[in-house]
């Protein structure tokens, strides 16, 4: 059997395939600025991103069942993320008078608390609004604090304020996006 077969194809996010067209003009545009380190980054996140949505998942049975069962829509999710960081690092708006660090970690936790439920609901068992609420502020409480120990060890930490913003922010983005999914859902005991 062929590693990518026409179904496996037929079920990719069109989304998704747009995001990876962007990030190559993002690095292409970098390259043409001269900032030959951010162009190789944004091509290495391409290449990551290629290896999260690429496989035939759905076929694969290696993975475990919620992975498989995962929405292609959710696909998109890492090259959005990707899509949203990548003038911070290329044009360092980062480091400006602006709120672009606080919108890159609302928007990034909300899409990885997407991600998370998606992975959380994708056994089809019945879950409270509640119950996924909490979840998602746990996850985003969790994904938060683990980015903000990384920026530390990597010497990227801003301030103590800039690092509880950053926490409250990603736990939000992530509680967000998981009752957009409850409300979806419905009530469910």
């Amino acid at each position: 059997m062929p590693l990518l077969t026409r179904d496996d194809l037929r079920r990719q996010s069109v989304t998704a395939w747009a995001c990876l067209l962007l990030l190559l003009a993002i690095s292409a545009w970098f390259w043409s600025l001269d900032k030959r380190n951010a162009s190789m980054g944004v091509l290495v996140s391409v290449v990551g991103c290629l290896g999260l949505i690429l496989p035939p998942r759905e076929r694969m049975a290696v993975l475990p069942e919620r992975l498989r069962a995962l929405p292609r829509a959710l696909d998109a999710a890492p090259l959005l993320a990707s899509l949203l960081s990548s003038p911070g690092y290329g044009l360092n708006w980062f480091y400006g008078e602006n709120p672009y660090d606080e919108v890159v970690h609302l928007v990034s936790g909300g899409l990885a608390g997407a991600v998370f439920v998606g992975l959380l609901l994708a056994d089809g068992r019945a879950r409270t609004p509640r119950r996924i609420l909490l979840a998602g502020a746990g996850f985003g409480l969790a994904l938060g604090c683990a980015w903000e120990v990384f920026e530390a060890i990597t010497g990227l930490i801003g301030d103590f304020t800039d690092t509880w913003t950053d926490i409250l922010l990603t736990t939000l983005g992530a509680v967000v996006a998981a009752a957009l999914a409850a409300r979806r859902r419905g009530p469910r005991a």
